[in-house]
């Protein structure tokens, strides 16, 4: 294979999946490892590709990431809170007294927590950045999911984490996303360790919901941790007129 055909079939497969191995790569094209290593630092040249210790990311969802999760989760609370208010005031609405749900980490799931105060329920969350809101607006039963703190996210995550979500079962449990891909209905996290909490807590809920505004559609994150059709509701402010609306997409009007 010429040159210039390795590195266009490095770039179609950087469009299939987000990132590749050097060692996939040498094996599928059989080069050696040298000759992919220089392949790849062409492309990084060229501004088509980000090269990482073993492989490379697609240059698009770096860009994408960098935009989405540098900002501190404190500074996104404000971005398109009306429609992030709307979305939780529908939500809220199947919580019944007695109902034990989870709460995400991220700033949508959070604005649950004003629309608890008159519910006698359980609540359970990794968030701290909820456990902040509920700590000053609710006075009910609160657990608190340990694992280590990460500070970008304001959250607790890990395998203690997901060791204790395993001791639960959440009635509903209401989970934020970073993307929406509507052409393939995947749901995209920013990190790895982040979607493996909430495929965790799906398998341990009776009743799963998609709290997010439309900025998030066609975002396309670091992985995929689960597909649109897989929740019983996703509540939305808005959905693409020129779209068929899935039967489980609930549009939040006010």
């Amino acid at each position: 294979m010429l040159a210039k055909e390795r590195l266009l079939f490095v770039l179609n497969r950087l469009h299939i999946q987000p990132s590749v191995s050097i060692k996939a790569l040498s094996e599928e094209l059989g080069v050696s490892i040298s000759t992919i290593q220089r392949d790849l630092r062409i492309l990084e040249e060229q501004g088509k590709i980000q090269r990482e210790r073993g492989g490379a990311l697609n240059k698009e969802l770096t860009d994408t990431l960098s935009n989405l999760t540098e900002r501190p989760v404190g500074e996104k609370e404000l971005i398109n809170l009306p429609a992030k208010q709307l979305v939780c005031a529908k939500a809220a609405e199947l919580i019944k007294n007695g109902d034990c749900i989870f709460i995400d980490s991220g700033t949508t799931p959070a604005h649950l927590v004003p629309l608890l105060a008159n519910k006698e329920i359980k609540v359970v969350t990794n968030s701290v950045y909820a456990l902040d809101k509920l700590v000053k607006e609710y006075r009910g039963e609160v657990y608190v999911l340990g694992g280590q703190f990460n500070a970008k996210y304001d959250m607790n995550m890990g395998p203690i984490t997901l060791e204790e979500i395993s001791k639960f079962r959440f009635d509903h449990a209401f989970l934020g996303v970073s993307g929406i891909d509507l052409d393939s209905g995947e749901i995209f996290s920013a990190d790895f360790a982040i979607g493996a909490i909430k495929q965790l807590v799906m398998k341990r809920s009776n009743h799963t919901y998609v709290l997010s505004d439309d900025s998030k559609y066609s975002i396309k994150a670091l992985c995929t941790w689960a597909n649109l059709t897989e929740f019983d509701l996703v509540f939305v402010n808005s959905f693409p007129a020129n779209r068929k609306k899935p039967k489980n997409i609930v549009v939040c009007e006010t």
